[in-house]
């Protein structure tokens, strides 16, 4: 019985984020930023920074409970990032040569994807830390 309410509640959890990067990812990329798509930049990092925050959180005895750290990393955080998108952006931009962009977008998402998992990380345990 726990496994299936785990399960149902990652459910829930995929779900919401796979629909807040739809809306997200829409609303970003209505900007004009050339064949480079930022709302999957966007997504990306902001998941990132959500796994940061909730890794920390759940590094701390006693903050998170296992089921609902599965839940938001696997679920929400996992729906929310898209790591096919941005890998299948990357692909047409080489596709139709546009090599630069294809770089700057491999190196970004990757380099301010592992920052920004440590900005979160280091954001909640500075927030939740006693002084």
């Amino acid at each position: 019985m726990r496994a299936l309410v785990l399960m149902l509640w990652i459910a829930a959890g995929g779900a919401i984020g796979a629909v807040l990067r739809h809306v997200l990812t829409a609303a970003i990329n209505q900007a004009p930023t050339g064949p480079w798509k930022l709302g999957t930049l966007s997504v990306n990092l902001i998941g990132c920074l959500l796994f940061g925050l909730i890794w920390a959180r759940a590094d701390m005895r006693g903050q998170l409970a296992a089921p609902a750290t599965i839940a938001l990393l696997a679920g929400f955080v996992g729906s929310l990032t898209t790591f096919s998108t941005f890998a299948f952006q990357t692909a047409e931009l080489s596709r139709n040569s546009d090599y630069l962009w294809a770089a700057v977008n491999l190196i970004t998402h990757n380099g301010l994807g592992i920052a920004m998992i440590f900005l979160g990380y280091a954001l909640a345990r500075g927030i939740t830390q006693p002084g």
